[in-house]
């Protein structure tokens, strides 16, 4: 029930508010911790794909050169194919048929052989046992096949960069057919000069593609996809400046040329609009970039990797994020009871803070009410006592009057009415506390041999809508105090305070002077300062009573001035009503 009142209660620091203020904190402290945790773990993952295209760039270089040597070995069973030919061939192309040209591709285990030669400013295909070999013009190949061709036929040797250079012979790359883009071939080309052709002997690619399936790039890609523990699902060797388009790509009769394909190695699969962007960042800036997506239904983390082979290419990565998407749907539990915990905890902390505040608040309000009551006893004992002794004076006048003795009933008369003055001045004031606190001031002053005068001017209007009764006992009694204390030190005759109240254009002012020393210019400013004393006996001073009431002052706009003059000191006091 305690607990339930302390949620339903209106306490400073506003509870309710303060509980939805530290559970959206906290709730904000969780998302940003959980925001955090998974980039952590995504920048893990990005860095384990980048591991595996490390490894994979290295396993390709080392693919590659198993791949040249199987190219070599093609070129080298080739030449020897075109030896062979040519032992057994005419040496003039024209006393050659493409019958004969049919069994010796047969015997020795060739796909085709074709016979070259030169034709106005063109090389083409003149005998070949495959139809659409003959009559083929190489004129317009691209690359260096044209070129290698005439410096077999000008030189007997080639100098091109690419494919494979042997006397007298060069074994062009393997590429997509001319003649037939279904397939994808190697060739090699032969002339010694004892012909007047060159003798072209090709293979279709079937065995060096069971080697790449086997033991090449793609069997290591397939390796790589296999393995569950990197969580890899697919592997993607790009080719940028085709796939990005930014060079033109081969096509014959709708096939892409075999050296142009996007796709080097690997699989693309996981296709998504942002690829092309992604893999131009990659390549242009050659940094690795990564993006997460949801494709065919599955959160999955793409990494685009640059790397140098012999052509620059960018490696893709697929990785579910199955395991990290588990491990903070965990954390986001446990976080969930955390939160639960921490703010239960909190609301334990609040309520007993809150128990301690009101009870502080209580015992401080107690305290000025016990002040307060103390106050308005001693107004009333006094007035209760003056009415006691209102028959007493009756009867004093009365004998005054009975014995003519008229002198002492003028003089006696002068002091009930001052007395009943004071009393009146004080009931004038519109407010019980400030009463009884100038009536106990008044009842201390005479214990203390102090003339305490007191003037109060239309404190019958005082409005304390904004003003609490305890601020203006509190601002009041510091003053008062302060100049008994000044005077006590002085004569008997000199202990002068006077205290004047009054309400001039919505403003209440009081002005307390105490008669003494003035104090110095130097000292009002800090006159104000917490701890600050001018009195000799600090230890009997906390310093306090100027500052609280320049504190309550600064609260209602208010203000204080002092006035030091040769004879005393006066405190002036303004509030706005």
């Amino acid at each position: 029930m305690k607990m339930l009142s302390f949620l339903k209660s209106k306490e400073p620091c506003i509870n309710i508010i303060t509980l939805v203020l530290i559970h959206l904190t906290l709730g904000f402290l969780d998302r940003v911790y959980y925001n955090f945790t998974r980039e952590a773990l995504i920048n893990e993952q990005v860095e384990k794909m980048r591991l595996e295209a490390s490894n994979i760039s290295i396993s390709i270089q080392l693919s590659r050169k198993g791949e040249k040597v199987v190219e070599d070995l093609i070129g080298q069973n080739l030449r020897s194919a075109a030896l062979f030919a040519q032992s057994n061939l005419n040496p003039d192309i024209e006393k050659v048929s493409n019958e004969d040209l049919d069994k010796i591709s047969k015997k020795i285990g060739v796909s085709h052989i074709t016979l070259m030669k030169r034709s106005g400013n063109d090389i083409i295909g003149y005998k070949s046992d495959e139809p659409e070999e003959i009559g083929m013009s190489t004129k317009g190949w691209r690359g260096y096949w044209y070129q290698a061709f005439n410096e077999l036929l000008n030189n007997k040797n080639t100098t091109v960069p690419v494919g494979q250079i042997l006397p007298n012979y060069w074994a062009g790359p393997i590429n997509t057919s001319m003649t037939d883009p279904h397939y994808v071939n190697m060739w090699g080309y032969y002339y010694d000069g004892t012909t007047n052709y060159i003798i072209d002997p090709f293979v279709h690619d079937t065995v060096f593609r069971n080697y790449q399936k086997e033991t090449g790039v793609d069997a290591l890609i397939n390796q790589v996809v296999a393995d569950n523990s990197n969580a890899v699902e697919e592997v993607t060797v790009f080719n940028p400046l085709t796939f990005l388009k930014e060079q033109e790509q081969f096509k014959k009769n709708g096939v892409v040329w075999y050296s142009d394909r996007e796709i080097l190695f690997g699989t693309y699969n996981y296709q998504d609009q942002q690829d092309s962007q992604y893999i131009k960042h990659a390549y242009e800036s050659n940094r690795e970039v990564s993006f997460e997506s949801n494709i065919n239904g599955k959160d999955v983390l793409k990494s685009y990797i640059p790397l140098h082979l012999e052509l620059p290419v960018v490696v893709g990565l697929v990785s579910n994020t199955d395991q990290i998407d588990a491990y903070m749907s965990t954390l986001l539990s446990k976080m969930q009871v955390t939160i639960g915990i921490a703010t239960l905890i909190t609301v334990i902390g609040l309520y007993l803070i809150s128990r301690y505040y009101t009870r502080s608040r209580l015992a401080a309000a107690e305290s000025v009410q016990d002040v307060f009551v103390s106050n308005v006893d001693q107004l009333f004992t006094s007035i209760k006592e003056q009415r006691h002794d209102f028959n007493n004076h009756i009867a004093t006048i009365q004998s005054l009057v009975t014995n003519e003795e008229y002198d002492e009933l003028k003089k006696f008369t002068k002091e009930l009415v001052g007395e009943t003055t004071v009393i009146n001045d004080i009931i004038k004031i519109n407010s019980p506390a400030l009463c009884a606190l100038i009536q106990s001031k008044i009842t201390e002053a005479l214990d203390r041999k102090i003339s305490f005068d007191h003037e109060m001017i239309g404190m019958d209007r005082i409005s304390l809508d904004v003003l609490k009764s305890t601020d203006l006992v509190k601002i009041v009694s510091n003053l008062i105090d302060n100049a008994f204390e000044a005077v006590e030190q002085l004569e008997e005759i000199d202990r002068i305070v006077e205290l004047t109240g009054s309400v001039e254009n919505d403003r209440l002012c009081f002005k307390i002077y105490n008669k003494g020393v003035p104090i110095p210019d130097a000292h009002v400013e800090k006159l104000f300062e917490k701890g600050y004393s001018t009195k000799k006996e600090k230890g009997k001073n906390s310093g306090l009573g100027l500052f609280i009431v320049h504190k309550i002052l600064e609260q209602y706009n208010g203000r204080i001035t002092v006035d030091s003059k040769q004879d005393g000191n006066t405190f002036s006091v303004e509030i706005p009503m």
